[in-house]
C-alpha cells in the first residue's frame, strides 16, 4: 500500500464510528499496491482502502449477530479491476454491448480561452439540450467548432443553467479555489448524519451479515447502484425500482443489478408513490442517486422518511455533494475528473489538454463507500436507535483519490496479473442468458461474499418485498476462491 494507507483506513474506519478492523478478532490484510493501470493515481490503492472499510463494518456486523470475528484479504489488483467490471462481461462469451463507445458530444472540447470542457450527453435529453444550445449537429467537428466560440467558464455556467451536463476541466488549485470545492475540503469523504429518533434494532443471528436488511434502490447507472450491489454481496434484500420513462444503459443494468430484485413506479402518479411509501414501511434503507432535490421533490426526503419510517437509512449519492452552489446540479463520472484536478493531472498538467482516467475510478469507489456508510450505520441503529443519513459523492471522492498521491511511474499497460482476472470470474445462467463477470473482490473467512439472485432485466418484479427470507445458499464462488498475493 501507498504510505500512509494504513492511517487512512483507521481514518475511514472511524467516521463510521468503527475503532478497529471489524472489531475483536477480526483482522483485514491487503495485498499488493499500485500501479496497476495507466494512471497517475492509486485508484487500486483507493479501491481497497474503501472496501476495506465496507469489509470491517460487515465484520463488526457479524461479530455483532454472532460474536465471531473473521479474517479478510483484499486484493489491490482485483479492487483495481473491479473499477471497469462493467467492460468485462460477456453474453455466451461475447461482450456485452456498451452504447455509444465513442458517442461525439460525451468528450472533452476546445473552447475560446484555450482551456476544455467536458460535455456528458449520456442520455438522450442531455444530448439534445447540449446540442440545442450549441446549434450544431452530432459531429465531432462542428461540436468543436461550436465550443470554441465560447469561453469555457461561460458555457459551463450556461450548461449548468439549463440543467444540462458538463465541467470545465480545473487544476487541482483551482478547483480548491471554488466555493464547491472549498466546501467540500471541509467535509468527509463519508458522512453519516443521525437526522432522526427511534429505538435500537438489534441484529440478532442470521444466515449472513446482512439477512433481514431491506434496500430500496432508487439510482442509475454507476455510483448508487454499484453501493446496493455491494450490500447485496452480504444478503441484503435489495428491490431496484425505476420510473417507467428514465433511460437506462443496459450494459450498466446488467453489471449493477447481481443480487437484485427489479420493479418500475412511476412517483409522479399518486398510486405509484402511495405503494413506495408502503414498501417503505418495511425498509431499513433507502438509497439514491438523482439529481440533488429530485426525490424530495416528489416526497421522498431524507426528514420525511425518517418521520415515516423511525429508524431508516437513506443513502445519497450525488456528484458534487448537496449542498453549495452546485448543490443541485447533474454529473457523471468524468464531470468528477473533469472539475477536481484529475483530468488535468493526467494530461501533464496542461488544463487544455486533459485526459481520463482508463477506468471508472470515482464512480465504483462512491459506491463502495455508500456501502460502507451504510453498514456503518447500520451498526449505529443496533447500538443507539435513530434514523441516518449517508452521504457521498463523485466529486468528493475524486479529491479523498487525490490526496492519497501519485505513482512514481505510470505504467503503459494495465498490470493485472491473469491468475487475478481468473480467480474473481464467475459464469452463471441469468435471464440474460449465460453470463460472464467479475465476482466480488473481498475475502472473508466465514462469510463469503456473493450474490443470492441473478442480474434480472428492469422491471422483472412486483414492486413487493419477497415473501420468502433471504436464503443461505447460492451460486458457488469460483473454485480458486483466494485472492492471489
Amino acid at each position: 500500500m501507498a504510505p500512509g494507507s494504513c492511517a487512512t483506513l483507521d481514518d475511514l474506519l472511524a467516521l463510521g464510528g468503527l475503532g478497529g478492523l471489524g472489531g475483536e478478532d477480526s483482522r483485514i490484510t491487503i495485498s499488493g499496491s499500485d500501479p496497476i493501470f495507466p494512471t497517475r493515481f492509486r485508484i487500486g490503492d483507493a479501491a481497497a482502502l474503501a472496501l476495506a472499510a465496507h469489509s470491517g463494518a460487515i465484520a463488526a456486523i457479524w461479530q455483532r449477530r454472532w460474536g465471531r470475528g473473521q479474517t479478510i484479504t483484499i486484493d489491490t489488483a482485483a479492487s483495481a479491476f473491479s473499477l471497469e467490471s462493467v467492460l468485462m462481461l460477456t453474453q455466451r462469451g461475447y461482450p456485452v454491448p456498451y452504447p455509444d463507445v465513442k458517442y461525439p458530444l460525451t468528450a472533452f472540447h476546445p473552447c475560446r480561452d484555450g482551456r476544455s470542457i467536458f460535455l456528458h450527453a449520456g442520455y438522450p435529453y442531455l444530448r439534445d439540450g447540449l446540442l440545442k444550445l450549441l446549434g450544431c449537429p452530432n459531429d465531432t467537428a462542428a461540436i468543436d467548432a461550436a465550443t470554441a466560440q465560447w469561453d469555457a467558464f461561460d458555457l459551463e455556467a450556461q450548461v449548468a443553467a439549463l440543467g444540462l451536463c458538463g465541467g470545465v476541466a480545473r487544476t487541482a488549485d483551482e478547483w480548491l479555489a471554488t466555493p464547491q470545492g472549498a466546501m467540500l475540503a471541509g467535509q468527509p469523504v463519508v458522512r453519516i448524519t443521525r437526522i432522526g429518533d427511534g429505538p435500537p434494532r438489534p441484529l440478532p443471528p442470521a444466515a449472513r451479515p446482512l439477512s433481514g436488511v431491506k434496500v430500496l434502490d432508487l439510482t442509475h447507472v454507476l455510483a448508487g447502484p454499484t453501493a446496493t450491489r455491494t450490500l447485496a454481496e452480504q444478503g441484503a434484500t435489495v428491490l431496484r425500482v425505476r420510473p417507467p420513462a428514465h433511460p437506462v444503459i443496459p450494459s450498466f443494468v446488467i453489471d449493477t443489478g447481481h443480487g437484485k430484485l427489479s420493479t418500475l413506479l412511476d412517483l409522479k402518479h399518486a398510486a405509484d408513490a402511495d405503494r413506495l411509501w408502503e414498501l417503505c414501511r418495511e425498509t431499513d434503507v433507502f438509497a439514491e442517486s438523482y439529481r440533488p432535490g429530485a426525490l424530495a421533490e416528489l416526497g421522498f426526503s431524507p426528514d420525511g422518511l425518517a418521520e415515516w419510517r423511525p429508524g431508516i437509512i437513506y443513502l445519497s449519492v450525488s456528484c458534487y455533494g448537496e449542498a453549495g452552489p452546485w448543490g443541485t446540479r447533474r454529473g457523471w463520472e468524468q464531470l468528477a475528473q473533469s472539475v477536481t484536478g484529475m483530468a488535468v493531472a493526467e494530461g501533464d498538467g496542461q488544463v487544455g489538454a486533459p485526459r481520463l482516467s482508463p477506468v471508472y475510478p470515482n464512480d465504483y469507489i462512491t459506491g463502495y463507500l455508500g456501502a460502507f456508510g451504510v453498514a456503518a450505520a447500520l451498526l449505529m441503529r443496533a447500538a443507539q436507535g435513530g434514523s441516518y443519513h449517508v452521504q457521498v459523492s463523485l466529486s468528493q471522492t475524486a479529491m479523498w483519490i487525490q490526496s492519497l498521491g501519485q505513482v512514481p511511474t505510470v505504467p503503459q499497460t494495465p498490470l493485472v496479473p491473469p491468475e487475478t482476472a481468473q480467480a474473481m470470474a464467475i459464469e452463471r445462467d441469468t435471464p440474460y442468458g449465460r453470463l460472464r463477470y467479475l465476482g466480488p473482490v473481498a475475502r472473508f473467512s466465514e462469510t463469503t461474499a456473493y450474490w443470492e439472485r441473478p442480474t434480472v432485466p428492469m422491471a422483472a418484479d412486483e414492486a413487493a418485498w419477497p415473501a420468502e427470507p433471504s436464503a443461505p445458499g447460492g451460486p458457488p464462488v469460483p473454485v480458486n476462491a483466494g485472492m492471489p498475493h
